[in-house]
């Protein structure tokens, strides 16, 4: 059995959906969680306290250990709350699953700065408040923080500001994984699929691809969850990898670079004539880092 007796864990967007279906499971599992969730519609307006509430209320009639947080994660002073309350009531902090959201359908025809904006203060501002104030009583439990992708960073339609933002995490995922690897800090990415508020609204945006999607049938958070929990417990290895979970499938997705070609005097001509190994997926290696990188570059140059 994997159990987390005497962690402590925060989760953003708990009240409903995918963080609830985390929170539940740590709390079956013994975990102590933080429930943070603000009660917003998908969109990120109104508020309503008793989303966090009355799962906490669930939590605790089942015989789990929780409390609620209503804080705003867009603002650092209430993310450094949901810290605050993982000490004030437990005494620690373990890990962190950072998994509140918005989502907005627009295409790139009617993206306004605006509307990335408020899709950036979210997902990666959000994320980087809340992981920036956990971080110390991470480092001292050689805890772990989860960040919470998406598939439509890999390109989607009608979802243009909240791919971009999916992606900016991504990237504050991987920088900071090689930061905590020198401290005892995992730092890891979930990419779920399941039905969900949001799910719904990015898929009611295309009603071809609602329909195909309800016709396979439901898909629900729970499938996502041993993944996304595995993540932040102890006995976990992974850091600075991504992991797609839904459906029960569940999948490493990896960066990768390709053999390509070497030339010590590239020309114009020399790319066409030689463009399809440039391009080619044959011999493609997982990049973990940007220093091994540089090192399988200076290799492949000498």
């Amino acid at each position: 059995m994997i159990g987390f007796e005497g962690a402590v864990v925060a989760v953003t967007g708990a009240g409903r959906g995918l963080g609830a279906a985390y929170a539940r499971l740590l709390t079956e599992r013994g975990a102590r969680v933080v429930v943070n969730d603000r009660g917003t519609a998908t969109d990120g307006s109104g508020s309503s306290r008793s989303t966090a509430d009355d799962l906490v209320r669930a939590l605790r009639a089942e015989g789990g250990q929780a409390v609620a947080n209503h804080g705003d994660i867009t603002d650092p002073q209430q993310a450094a709350g949901i810290v605050g309350d993982a000490l004030d009531h437990f005494g620690r902090l373990d890990a962190v699953i950072n998994n509140a959201g918005i989502i907005s359908t627009t295409t790139f025809d009617e993206l306004s700065a605006q509307a990335l904006q408020r899709q950036l203060d979210v997902h990666l501002f959000g994320a980087l408040n809340v992981t920036r104030a956990a971080w110390p009583s991470l480092v001292e439990a050689e805890g772990a923080a989860v960040f919470t992708l998406s598939a439509g960073m890999l390109g989607s339609r009608h979802t243009m500001a909240y791919n971009v933002a999916k992606a900016a995490v991504l990237g504050l995922m991987r920088s900071l994984a090689t930061e905590g690897a020198a401290v005892g800090v995992r730092v890891n990415a979930v990419m779920p699929g399941a039905e969900t508020r949001m799910q719904s609204t990015a898929l009611d945006a295309d009603s071809a691809e609602t329909a195909e999607r309800r016709r396979v049938g439901v898909n629900s958070p729970d499938n996502a969850a041993p993944l996304a929990c595995y993540l932040v417990h102890d006995s976990c290895p992974a850091n600075g990898e991504v992991f797609a979970a839904g459906r029960g499938h569940m999948a490493k997705i990896a960066l990768a670079a390709g053999r390509g070609l070497a030339e010590r005097e590239p020309t114009l001509e020399g790319v066409a004539a030689e463009f399809e190994r440039i391009r080619s997926a044959d011999e493609l290696r997982e990049e973990t880092d940007l220093l091994s990188y540089r090192d399988r570059l200076i290799g492949i140059w000498n």
